[in-house]
């Protein structure tokens, strides 16, 4: 017996109780199944309608209507599975309008069973070929669409040329970057002819060498000034384009703009979606997403509780080929653990106690779109296990279906915790973390980017202003002052809260340190640190000292300022980091303390 068979579901339409039993029997008996039995035209059209088959066997004789009639059914509503015709008055116009219309064969009474077990086989066989032909198919164009999504959204620039030193392909990156340097070099051009004799000629050379070699020149510089009168300087790597790299039919070259500041930088935003933020650090997440979103795999976003990791998943959906279909959003740990599979994959009616009607899942939901499962380093082992099978295979079963439901879903998770130390205490699967982690996204916290404090800090004030309908509009720059000390370990989140609470309580138009709270007001800008003094001795003469301080406290900060910067070579980012503060509130002590920074050896 086969025991792929059993996930082989067959109908059977005939108004012989006793043929449709025997049929059952024998197909059952082989280990195919379900099997379901009908005895009218009308139950197979409803059949077809809630469920799908591999195969189909008809009597050619039905109650109300024909199976030919039936066939016809099936092939409107466009079910391509084989349909066995069977009959007990065979003649060669009806044989000829049931293959016409599609049938897989045409069998006549008695049936035998061998002769039935046999057609059905060679059915099924051609079903499953079929099948694996079409899914085949379909993951050479997903595959295609995902090469050249990447082949379009990648920064670097990326030429494919033939064994002729035609150019094949360039994607809108190689585009920008010689239409600046050298516009000669475009599809359809031959590169030979126009890097003949010029600053271009090494990358004939390097083509010429993989073509002859077979082997990848893995980096080259090249100095260039083109069209233009700045120089430019080009990392070209060349690589033979064909399965077998001894006999390379064209070659793909990679040429990245090495330049400080060349076309690879964007330009500073303040705002990305719904992000708000101009650091540095944020600049870095902003390109991120836009290069990430546009790649249909998975992503992992990870940061601290309140970085914004659900608005990186939107920031993420929206930069991608899938912004019109639906984003569907699951807290893990808001459901709780025994209703988590429903939630996710659906259940069918009766599947258990209180499943009263058919659900489906948010998985279902996301078909075509994202499904962003939030916290997912909290679910259970058995859920890590469903879940990495939905990756692997695109398909899930919802609870007590047998049959599996195959979606197209991009998946973004997100957790706050360290999902590597899981693993390696055992406590999240190595291989579901390498299927969520195709592409990772790292969110900074709040304290690591600097200056965004007063950007988010506007935006709250005036957000709360027009919701609670308050004349505020501004923040004081001594509760300034204090919001940027705080270390805040709720990041942005715990930010808004505090905006929220001062719009409260503030009386006039500026918001003012008395508004925030206790909590933020006793923050200690600079906390002990465990740093030793350093070895180097700072002269204290009033002509020669490195810096000035008002009282006793100010000196002690800024002879510990200084002594951890003398530790850090002058790294003042680093510092701030040994000191527990952000690197603004370090330069703005630095001026406040007129500490000098002549005295150490800067990086």
């Amino acid at each position: 017996m086969d025991n792929i068979n059993t996930t082989t579901p067959i109908l059977i339409i005939d108004d012989e109780e006793s043929l449709r039993h025997t049929f059952q029997f024998f197909l059952s008996r082989e280990g195919y199944g379900p099997v379901v039995t009908v005895a009218s035209f009308e139950e197979g059209v409803s059949a077809i309608n809630d469920s799908s088959y591999d195969l189909i066997i008809s009597d050619i004789v039905l109650e109300g209507a024909s199976g030919i009639d039936f066939l016809k059914r099936v092939r409107e509503l466009g079910i391509d599975c084989p349909v066995i015709m069977i009959t007990g008055y065979p003649n060669v116009d009806t044989a000829a309008e049931a293959v016409r219309l599609g049938a897989f064969d045409y069998i006549p009474k008695p049936v035998e069973k061998d002769q039935l077990l046999r057609t059905v086989r060679l059915a099924v066989q051609q079903r499953r070929l079929i099948t694996e032909k079409q899914r085949a198919e379909k993951e050479r164009e997903q595959y295609q669409l995902f090469l050249d999504t990447l082949f379009k959204s990648v920064t670097d620039a990326i030429i494919t040329l033939d064994r002729e030193l035609t150019i094949q392909r360039m994607n809108p990156a190689a585009k920008m970057l010689f239409n600046i340097l050298q516009p000669a070099i475009r599809e359809g051009q031959n590169i030979g002819l126009v890097c003949e004799e010029n600053e271009f000629r090494p990358l004939k050379d390097d083509i010429l060498s993989v073509l002859k070699n077979g082997k990848e020149i893995v980096e080259h510089r090249i100095e260039c000034k083109g069209q233009g009168s700045t120089v430019k300087i080009l990392s070209i790597c060349t690589s033979p384009l064909n399965v077998d790299p001894n006999d390379p039919n064209g070659v793909v070259m990679v040429i990245r703009d090495m330049t400080s500041g060349g076309l690879r930088t964007a330009g500073r935003r303040d705002r990305f979606h719904r992000f708000i933020g101009g650091s540095s650090t944020m600049q870095m997440v902003y390109n991120t997403i836009e290069n990430v979103g546009r790649v249909d795999a998975s992503v992992l976003i990870t940061g601290e509780s309140g970085t914004g990791k659900e608005l990186a998943a939107e920031a993420l959906h929206l930069e991608s080929l899938r912004k019109n279909r639906p984003l569907v959003k699951v807290d893990c740990t808001a459901i709780p653990e025994n209703l988590l599979e429903s939630e996710l994959f659906g259940h069918k009616r009766g599947s258990f106690t209180g499943a009263d009607q058919d659900r489906m899942g948010r998985i279902l939901q996301a078909d075509g779109g994202t499904l962003f499962l939030d916290e997912i380093g909290d679910i259970s082992t058995m859920m890590q296990l469903r879940l990495l099978r939905f990756l692997q295979e695109k398909t899930f079963y919802p609870v007590g279906r047998d049959t599996p439901i195959q979606v197209d879903v991009r998946v973004i998770a997100a957790t706050n915790v360290d999902l590597k130390e899981k693993v390696r205490q055992g406590k999240f699967r190595e291989d579901l973390y390498f299927r969520l982690r195709v592409i990772d996204v790292i969110l900074p916290a709040l304290r690591e980017r600097d200056g965004d404090i007063t950007l988010l800090a506007d935006y709250f004030v005036k957000n709360f202003a027009a919701k609670l309908d308050k004349p505020v509009t501004g923040i004081s720059d001594n509760a300034l002052q204090v919001l940027e000390q705080h270390r805040w370990p709720g990041n942005v989140r715990e930010l808004e809260h505090v905006i929220e609470r001062a719009a409260i309580l503030c009386q006039g138009t500026t918001i003012t340190s008395e508004n925030l709270s206790k909590d933020i007001l006793a923050y200690e800008s600079l906390p002990d640190t465990p740093l030793q003094p350093a070895a180097a001795t700072f002269e204290t003469s009033d002509n020669s000292r490195p810096f000035q301080a008002e009282n006793d406290r100010d000196q002690s900060t800024a002879e510990k300022i200084l002594t951890t910067l003398q530790k850090c070579g002058g790294n003042k980012a680093k510092a701030a980091r040994l000191l527990g503060i952000d690197r603004s509130t370090l330069y703005r002590k630095i001026r406040e303390l007129q500490i000098d920074l002549s005295v150490i050896s800067l990086e």
